[in-house]
């Protein structure tokens, strides 16, 4: 039986629909570096300029291409063509579908080592002429176009001019402020998503970027240089076929940070959302922030990340989209991935419920116990830590019964719901330590203590492996200084 067929072409419309995919300007700019970093590019120069030209221009120093490469990549159902392993594309949309996404008009200008190629999709030609019309431009035109004469005095490259910024700048009034704050999130984004191309530590393929003339340097959202972040070896995940590299890291407490590393929010006021699975594609940083069901954003376990790797060749299995902004982890890896992460969110949890004590917690003497019952846990205190055990020894019955009675009201009263909503918004909570007055004073009165009688050996034994003393700077010399004075409570 014979099948009549018709081609049916595309209304021009349809560019229209194209721009509505949902890029913003930091994955549409990541989109153009993408094609950058896959053409060689060591050097990428942006610039956005609101007023006056009104344009935003991407310049790189890559292979660029050949005039009929060129009109390939802009072929709106361009093939993508035979990717290498290091290919950071997907569909072979991101140059057209980023650009349109922001502006009317998409110019690129490419230069290799034979040929200087310019070609425009211009929304505005193509609706009035009703025809799919990619416009080549001749010399005279290329040499009016902004950073032109950057991309000609290189050997190769390949510049990406966008015009008629409709939908970047909408209807701001104010336009070098819009874009001055699109430029700082841009830096910032950027600076994540590209970080392991911008670090000298990596051996292969570092990028240098610049926006406005501002460098952008690396953010390592696992904090790997600083030697109280703890790391797992990697661990290898086969997923259809492929390698997918897990590496997963506990970043310290806020008080083992730098003053530098306090200043960036994901580390601060947005940690909590920052936690769970970071997945790379070819290095390229895809989706982050997100245990996809494997785990809870909890405020305990926001200490923990999860490096994934993946290659480019199961691109389908994780559901890679069109802005390469999101993916989805298959079924298969969620189930291997689940065995490995009990151990590493412990580590996370440990980081505050573990604060400052420096020897495992069966062998530490808390201030506070733990008290396990049917309906949950509750918080007490240690009637048994030597300080309380000091005074009390020291009591005369009725004294000790009201001291007693005092110290379970205020077990009782522990404001543990309002401490946990008050970290569950992501406030800090503030950490008052133990003046160098009260540890001190706290030791004349053990020191005085007729029921204990201790030494300063035998001092120093107990209260290294007490709180709050375990995190006193110096206490060894400082107990050996206050039995040697022969201080009393008097003075």
């Amino acid at each position: 039986m014979k099948v009549d067929e018709e081609t049916v072409a595309p209304d021009v419309s349809l560019l229209e629909s194209m721009r509505s995919v949902g890029y913003s300007l930091d994955a549409a700019v990541a989109d153009l570096i993408d094609n950058s970093i896959s053409a060689g590019a060591t050097d990428i120069k942006i610039d956005l300029e609101p007023t006056g030209a009104e344009h935003v221009a991407v310049l790189d120093d890559g292979s660029g291409m050949s005039p009929d490469v060129a009109i390939e990549a802009l072929r709106l159902a361009g093939s993508s063509g035979t990717r290498s392993n290091t290919d950071l594309g997907r569909f072979g949309l991101g140059l057209k579908t980023a650009s349109l996404s922001q502006a009317r008009k998409l110019t690129v200008v490419t230069k290799n080592r034979h040929d200087v190629t310019a070609l425009r999709w211009d929304i505005d030609h193509i609706k009035r002429t009703g025809r799919w019309s990619l416009l080549r431009l001749d010399r005279g035109e290329i040499g009016e176009l902004f950073w032109t004469e950057k991309l000609l005095n290189q050997e190769t490259g390949t510049l990406v001019l966008w015009q008629n910024l409709d939908l970047l700048l909408g209807d701001v009034e104010d336009r070098g402020q819009f874009i001055r704050s699109k430029t700082a999130s841009l830096i910032e984004r950027l600076s994540l998503v590209f970080h392991r191309y911008l670090q000298r530590s990596e051996r292969a393929g570092r990028v240098s970027v610049e926006v406005n003339g501002n460098s952008v340097s690396p953010i390592d959202p696992f904090l790997a240089s600083n030697p109280k972040t703890q790391s797992t070896p990697n661990q290898t995940v086969r997923v259809g076929g492929a390698e997918v590299r897990v590496k997963a890291y506990t970043l310290p407490h806020r008080s083992g940070m730098s003053p530098k590393d306090l200043q960036r929010r994901d580390l601060t006021d947005r940690m909590r959302e920052s936690q769970g699975l970071y997945i790379y594609r070819n290095r390229r940083l895809i989706s982050w922030g997100n245990w996809y069901g494997l785990a809870r954003m909890d405020e305990i376990s926001k200490q923990t990340r999860i490096q994934v790797d993946l290659p480019n060749s199961i691109d389908h299995l994780w559901q890679l989209d069109i802005k390469k902004s999101r993916a989805e982890p298959p079924a298969s890896f969620k189930r291997e991935l689940r065995r490995l992460l009990e151990g590493v969110l412990e580590k996370g949890r440990r980081v505050h419920t573990y604060r400052g004590r420096k020897v495992a917690r069966s062998e530490t003497e808390h201030l506070w116990s733990k008290v396990r019952a049917r309906d949950g846990l509750r918080y007490e205190i240690n009637l048994e830590h030597p300080l309380i055990k000091a005074m009390l020894s020291e009591m005369s019955p009725a004294s000790t019964k009201r001291f007693e009675s005092m110290l379970a009201m205020i077990s009782a009263t522990y404001p543990a719901d309002d401490l946990y909503s008050e970290m569950a918004g992501n406030v800090r909570i503030s950490e008052p330590e133990g003046s160098s007055d009260s540890i001190r004073q706290s030791l004349v009165a053990l020191k005085n203590s007729q029921s204990l009688s201790l030494s300063a050996e035998e001092a120093t034994s107990m209260l290294s492996h007490t709180e709050p003393f375990n995190s006193t700077p110096n206490l060894t010399q400082l107990i050996e200084a206050v039995w040697l004075e022969g201080v009393s409570d008097a003075d």
